[in-house]
């Protein structure tokens, strides 16, 4: 018996004890220093012309994006800025040629900026060597609640002399077909992230130092989630969803300077491959190491050790729900006022959190012996995936089956080694994750 309340009191919600909310009032991570505008009255903008004159300024500045800014290729020197989205806003440049893409540079030198609540907007993939939606070679960057849709050469680039930064609660996707036929050789570029430009490439300490948190890689993704070189990489929480056929999720070379990367609690839902070795061309060494995610690889190259900066963490069964929840998760979800206050209109993530991205079923027992019952609500219809994973994040079991409302499923589970699993039911897009014991 003592046994036993000990696993259950494994199974419990944890939630309380790793407390995250989808709205952040600081930055975790390498990027914890940005501050932005700081306390700056905030002003508001609506043309490219008024944006970019704030941007230059001197002085610390809290400005607010409304409606839709039409842009034109800007690099700019930016420091001590917060730039702030309304809800709706946006920035767009749809220009397809090398010369005219892109949206907004930070170029090097600009130090301590925050980004949050925009939305990047690019013609599409086209490889024709031309820029990306946002391209950073800022120190001390927080990009919060932003999402990132069809940048030409990529989404979200780091390079140069980029170092400090944290990307939390961002979606990445491309909603327009890549354009083939491009100078730069590649038919489909919907690659998202690229940390380095060349194996030479670094910053002045020698690695670009940037932590991944609730992220979203969505559908149309193909590579680069991210591509990294010289880098030391924290990807926390993150929710990989793209059926792009022969899609790739983390890309690291070692480079001059070697790289390493610390994936935790992440769940690689449906992706083509979740890892792969740049070594061959890239030289140096890599290190990356999963822990506690979903359908991820083994470990690969040279320890990786847990990053020692304080932070929060999710459950690895609430990650799909909560970040891909379309009202309050990844992307530009955050609420703002005409003033700059920011909220969210969901609860903090928890106990009691509402998520209408969860499956309402029933399971039992959570110790099993031989059979997992799952019982669907009357809402539940459509093809359901039944899969369980074991605590190194490898799949063990799956089952498909049309459901109707209101059945009841029956699964024999006898074969599993005994141990603590991991359970994920979905149907479309609505899934529900839960743990079990196997006695």
């Amino acid at each position: 018996m003592k046994t036993k309340i000990i696993l259950l009191a494994l199974l419990l919600p944890c939630s309380f004890l790793f407390a995250q909310n989808y709205f952040m009032s600081a930055p975790e991570g390498f990027g914890a220093s940005a501050t932005g505008g700081g306390n700056a009255t905030p002003v508001t903008v609506t043309t490219l012309a008024d944006l970019t004159a704030k941007l230059k300024l001197t002085t610390p500045q809290v400005i607010l994006v409304s409606g839709t800014i039409n842009c034109t290729y800007t690099s700019l020197l930016v420091n001590d800025k917060t730039i702030i989205g309304l809800p709706g806003a946006r920035l767009v440049n749809l220009d397809q040629t090398a010369a005219g893409s892109g949206i907004l540079s930070l170029k090097p030198g600009s130090n301590n900026i925050i980004i949050r609540n925009l939305i990047f907007e690019g013609p599409g993939a086209y490889d024709v060597d031309g820029r990306d939606n946002l391209t950073s070679e800022a120190t001390n960057l927080w990009v919060d609640h932003c999402e990132f849709q069809d940048g030409m050469d990529g989404n979200f680039d780091n390079k140069g002399a980029a170092d400090n930064m944290t990307v939390s609660w961002c979606k990445f996707i491309y909603l327009k077909a890549p354009k083939a036929g491009g100078s730069g050789g590649a038919d489909d570029h919907r690659f998202s992230d690229l940390v380095g430009s060349s194996k030479t490439d670094a910053p002045s300490d020698g690695h670009y130092s940037i932590t991944f948190k609730n992220c979203y890689w969505a559908e149309g993704c193909k590579e680069r989630m991210p591509r990294a070189r010289n880098a030391e990489l924290h990807i926390l929480n993150c929710y990989y969803n793209t059926s792009v056929s022969g899609s790739l999720a983390i890309g690291l070379g070692g480079g001059s300077n070697n790289t390493t990367c610390y994936v935790e609690g992440t769940d690689f839902a449906k992706i083509g491959t979740a890892f792969k070795n740049y070594i061959s061309t890239d030289g140096g060494t890599i290190g990356i190491a999963f822990t506690d995610c979903l359908n991820a690889p083994t470990n690969s190259g040279t320890t990786v050790t847990k990053p020692s900066y304080p932070y929060s963490v999710l459950p690895i069964g609430n990650v799909a729900g909560y970040i891909s929840n379309a009202s309050c998760g990844a992307g530009a979800t955050l609420q703002v006022t005409p003033q700059g206050v920011l909220s969210t209109s969901c609860n903090n993530l928890g106990l009691n959190d509402n998520n209408s991205n969860n499956l309402d079923l029933k399971y039992y027992p959570s110790v099993i012996n031989r059979l997992l019952n799952i019982d669907f609500s009357s809402s539940d219809n459509g093809l359901a995936e039944v899969q369980l994973f074991s605590s190194n994040g490898s799949k063990v079991y799956s089952h498909s089956k049309n459901v109707s409302p209101d059945e009841k499923l029956e699964l024999n589970v006898g074969n599993l080694a005994k141990g603590i699993y991991v359970c994920k039911v979905q149907i479309d897009n609505r899934s529900k994750t839960f743990k079990l014991v196997k006695n």
